[in-house]
């Protein structure tokens, strides 16, 4: 089943990939060089990604009608909503890389501080060109799929759809951005921890990554309401249990594609981090846990920390069974034929086995 995705997958990237292409091509037809330059830095993150997402959009699109290649815009117009909201991303999380790439935030605070000595105002000004190209990636995608579908009768329940997942991945990343705050200064008891992240996974990794490229992908076929409640329950599991992937992953892997230690120094809430709060590691690991500055070492120790308490085996354990959840709502459903629901197990056992 895996080998039949990653067929699928290679098969529709390429195309994805393609479209990608000619869409940067024009982009950087700018005749103001300090615009031109920074659509090449769009251009730049733009490209080389997984481009996972713009394929489930594909995927859901095939589930239901066989001209799959109808669904490429579609693909195009969510990968660009993925740059741009990954641009603003960035910038909340201080990250310097992006796809093993400098961020736009970066690329422009690095230049303009060698001309002042104010580091604040370099800064600002990097934040608030990435906020601006950020903007016009999530503008462009909307604008994209106006312009492919306009004579589409599905065009109006696939935008709403559309907007409606950005808007749920919003809420999830305002609970990621203040949890933090409030658990590292306890304005929040211990107990409810894992359940926002909990609500994070749901909300931000669960539909963006899994049920909004599924549901866009079915409603430009036609797709029914029932259906999309059948996809968001195996989506919710598939995307919670990839979330806590991601996170081990975060601590664990050295092929994340952005800074080592990262999750560590960003105090990140995590289903590993939640669990240790409740054993006797708990006051080892924040000694180390948000600091600005960390080495091998502190992450070497970190790791050790989550898997003396059980936090990793947890963590893992719960990852598994949801993914054996998800297949099990798969099989429940009936209207998606039996070929197409291999490539949508496929699409399981391919995340099962990733590291990166």
């Amino acid at each position: 089943m895996i080998e039949k995705f990653k067929e699928y997958y290679k098969d529709t990237k390429k195309k994805i990939d393609q479209k990608i292409e000619a869409f940067n091509e024009e982009l950087v037809k700018e005749d103001n060089p300090l615009l031109r330059e920074n659509f090449e830095y769009f251009r730049n993150l733009n490209s080389e990604g997984k481009l996972v997402r713009g394929t489930l959009v594909n995927l859901g699109y095939y589930l239901l009608k066989e001209d799959k290649d109808y669904s490429l815009d579609l693909s195009l117009a969510y990968e660009l909503f993925q740059t741009g909201i990954l641009i603003h991303d960035d910038i909340i999380d201080n990250d310097d890389k992006r796809r093993g790439k400098d961020t736009i935030h970066y690329i422009n605070d690095q230049k303009y501080s060698a001309y002042t000595e104010d580091k604040k105002e370099a800064k600002h000004l990097g934040d608030s060109i990435a906020i601006c190209m950020g903007n016009y990636g999530l503008f462009e995608a909307n604008k994209v799929l106006g312009d492919a579908y306009t004579e589409d009768p599905n065009l109006g329940r696939v935008l709403s759809n559309f907007n409606n997942t950005a808007m749920t991945t919003v809420k999830g990343e305002l609970i990621d951005v203040i949890l933090p705050f409030q658990g590292k200064y306890q304005l929040i008891d211990s107990k409810k921890i894992e359940d926002n992240i909990m609500e994070i996974y749901r909300l931000k990794t669960a539909h963006y990554t899994i049920i909004g490229p599924l549901s866009a992908g079915i409603l430009l076929a036609g797709g029914t309401e029932s259906m999309l409640k059948d996809i968001e329950k195996f989506g919710e599991k598939v995307g919670i249990a990839f979330q806590i992937q991601d996170d081990v992953l975060g601590i664990y892997s050295n092929e994340m594609g952005k800074v080592k230690g990262s999750d560590i120094k960003e105090f990140k809430q995590t289903i590993l981090y939640s669990h240790i709060l409740n054993t006797e590691y708990k006051d080892a690991l924040l000694e180390v846990y948000g600091k600005e500055e960390i080495d091998e070492k502190t992450i070497e120790n970190v790791q050790e920390l989550f898997k003396k308490a059980g936090s990793y085996d947890y963590a893992v354990n719960k990852m598994n069974t949801l993914y054996d959840e998800s297949l099990e709502v798969l099989n429940r459903i009936s209207w998606i034929k039996e070929d197409k629901k291999e490539l949508l197990r496929g699409f399981v056992e391919y995340l099962k086995t990733r590291n990166k």
